[in-house]
């Protein structure tokens, strides 16, 4: 068990203080099909970051047993250096794969192959694509929960909660024996996907469309070096396309496409009601005409209907949504499951600071509170702004969509990544490490290629890496340089640790500026930098603001 000093970082040298209820209750909702596109993972994270912090946390979920079906498979570079903080990243690598290599295939005929092995070089210790059922990822992070005494309540359902500005009082019904009980919770947070009792509880809108293709998406098992060669494979054909993502070498993989069933031209099943009765064998000749495959065997199989929604807020008072109960998109680049943790790890931090220091003003809470929705919302309108221009490309069935599948796509990006800035600025997009929060209120202002708000560079030089600080979960100051005398002082004072590196200019050319104090906040974002005279005040004013510590 840890303790929480006055700047929130973990020391093993005291227990913690926890109240005797429970401080936030966690809703999961994992039974209805649409909440299959991520749920698990974001209820899961958000509990072991609030538990690590000293939080008591109440998780109730409707199914009944754990998934058993791997649904999102793509583990993005940003989660697993956020999974250090826990010392689950390595865990998580244990289960994955690394996927070497996709290749493009238009009409028949491989038109690219792109190495993505070391795709983010000098970005990421972790500069790959990694593909980990979603099933094997929700029992790792379970386990790891059961580990510290936390267990999942299932067969429970919320029936409704209500808000007394200083609590919540939440009813929830109980499957196993018919039963309804009441549980007091500080704050309550919906991790119950797309049909999520919390947003509609809070009155939220959930605006968006729902695109007109039929999806299919299978696990399945096969043979072949063509398509079964441990790569990943993106099928193009004018009327539509597939995608097989591996994740192992033994011919395991996940297969996505769109459905020729229900389109103008083929009349037979048009209606939502009806997507539930198609089956493989109903698609099998489809992927068989697109494309030259060998599957031996297809151990799960589904529809469903995509969309791109987004909730109009993300908190109303004392309740929260985070994952897919606040954002959907579509399953372009996996970018789901991936923001929706991103969501859990920035409202754990806030959540546990407002609770572990009852000192803060009502005023500095609202403001530390609210900062969750600005930033993450934010962030979730451009991933969803992207992954819909990224789907409508690859699905449109005019003159431009036919252009820019058979003639832009496959010559256009193969040519991109072989500059590496081009690599560089794909990767950064795809694995969130593009993620930043400039001109959130919890930001210092600053101009220059790194500012306030922006993940902080990852940088390796002969001496270590700057990211070995970052497995302790809270603030702390990082100079690449010569510190100034008396801002060790102010830092043990304020209880905030200090590090200190040597010069480089590899540090230079990741943006950070030499004797500078970059201020990181609990999430590994920057907060502030701060150079030239009177820091250590300036540190004080901008915490005083916050009205932390």
């Amino acid at each position: 068990m840890y303790g929480v000093n006055k700047a929130g970082c973990a020391r093993a040298d005291r227990q913690p203080t926890l109240r005797s209820r429970m401080d936030v209750l966690a809703v999961l909702g994992l039974t209805h099909m649409v909440s299959t596109l991520g749920v698990g993972p974001t209820g899961l994270v958000l509990a072991l970051w609030l538990q690590h912090q000293g939080v008591t946390v109440h998780i109730v979920d409707q199914a009944t047993v754990p998934a058993t079906k791997s649904r999102a498979i793509v583990v993005h570079a940003r989660i697993i250096e956020l999974y250090r903080q826990l010392g689950i990243s390595d865990d998580l690598l244990a289960l994955g794969y690394k996927l070497p290599a996709t290749n493009l295939w238009v009409h028949g005929q491989r038109k690219a192959q792109i190495s993505l092995q070391n795709f983010g070089c000098e970005l990421t210790p972790y500069p790959f694509m990694l593909t980990v059922p979603q099933d094997e990822h929700e029992k790792m992070l379970e386990k790891r929960l059961n580990s510290v005494g936390v267990y999942v309540q299932r067969r429970t359902k919320l029936q409704g909660f209500v808000d007394r500005g200083a609590s919540i009082t939440a009813t929830l019904f109980h499957e196993a024996d018919g039963t309804s009980s009441t549980h007091e919770a500080s704050y309550i947070v919906g991790c119950d996907g797309a049909h999520s009792a919390v947003r509609h509880a809070i009155g939220a809108k959930y605006e968006g469309e729902t695109y007109k293709p039929l999806f299919y998406i299978a696990d399945i098992e096969g043979e072949g070096d063509r398509l079964f060669n441990g790569e990943g494979n993106l099928m193009i054909t004018n009327q539509s396309f597939n995608l097989i993502v591996p994740y192992d070498k033994a011919g395991h993989a996940r297969l996505v496409g769109i459905t020729s069933l229900g389109t103008e031209e083929n009349p037979t099943i048009d209606s939502p009601d009806h997507d539930h009765q198609i089956t493989f064998e109903d698609v099998r000749p489809q992927i068989m005409e697109t494309m030259d495959i060998n599957i031996t065997k297809v151990n799960w199989f589904s529809t469903y209907r995509s969309h791109h929604r987004i909730a109009d807020k993300f908190r109303s008072g004392r309740a929260f949504l985070v994952g897919d109960a606040a954002h959907i998109h579509s399953p372009v680049g996996g970018q789901g499951m991936n923001t929706g943790i991103m969501d859990s790890i920035n409202l754990a931090w806030k959540l546990a600071t407002v609770l572990k220091q009852p000192e803060m003003s009502e005023e500095a809470k609202h403001q530390l509170l609210e900062s969750y929705e600005s930033e993450r919302r934010s962030f979730a309108l451009k991933i969803v702004r992207s992954t819909d221009t990224g789907f409508t490309t690859l699905t449109s069935q005019g003159m431009l969509g036919y252009i820019l599948r058979n003639w832009l796509i496959p010559f256009i990006i193969p040519l991109a990544v072989k500059f590496e800035f081009a690599r560089k600025r794909i990767f950064r997009g795809a694995s969130q490490l593009i993620c930043n929060y400039r001109g959130s209120s919890l930001c210092q202002t600053n101009t220059g290629e790194l500012q306030s708000g922006d993940r902080l560079p990852w940088v390796k030089t002969d001496q270590g890496e700057n990211f070995s600080t970052l497995q302790d979960l809270c603030w702390q100051l990082h100079v690449y340089g010569e510190p100034g005398p008396e801002l060790g002082q102010w830092a043990q004072k304020a209880g905030v640790k200090l590090f200190v590196f040597q010069w480089s200019d590899l540090y230079a050319k990741a943006g950070l500026i030499e004797d500078a104090v970059h201020l990181l906040r609990p999430d590994q974002y920057i907060g502030g930098i701060f150079e030239g005279e009177s820091i250590e005040r300036r540190l004080d004013e901008y915490f005083l603001r916050l009205g932390i510590f």
